[in-house]
């Protein structure tokens, strides 16, 4: 079973952290999967002039990374980072998630 959910990042302690630019839209995703297993997440849908982007305290990884689930849940950044000061509205957030046999889907709107 895989789960996958696109959180507020004020309701998820230890998982957000600042980010650079200040026009930046930041949440969390959170995924339910057996533990052990590797998820890949993947931004989709994002508005032209902006890039998505995965990040853990040291890195951060454009459109998509592989989240390792050591105890049946995971949780990573995701932030919205406009490259154009012209940069169509986020309507909506959009993230898939894959593993073995297994793919979900979350969306939410961006405002809180």
């Amino acid at each position: 079973m895989l789960g996958l959910a696109i959180l507020s990042c004020a309701l998820v302690t230890a998982t957000c952290h600042p980010v650079a630019d200040p026009g930046a839209k930041s949440f969390a995703v959170r995924v339910n999967a057996p533990a052990g297993s590797v998820v890949h997440l993947r931004a989709l849908d994002v508005p032209r002039g902006w890039i998505a982007s995965f990040c853990t305290p040291r890195i951060c990884s454009p459109n998509q990374v592989s989240l390792p689930v050591r105890s049946g849940t995971g949780t990573i950044q995701i932030s919205y980072v406009p490259t154009d000061r012209r940069a169509a509205p986020l309507h909506e957030l959009h993230v898939a998630a894959g593993g073995p046999g297994v793919r979900a889907d979350a969306r939410r709107s961006p405002v809180l």
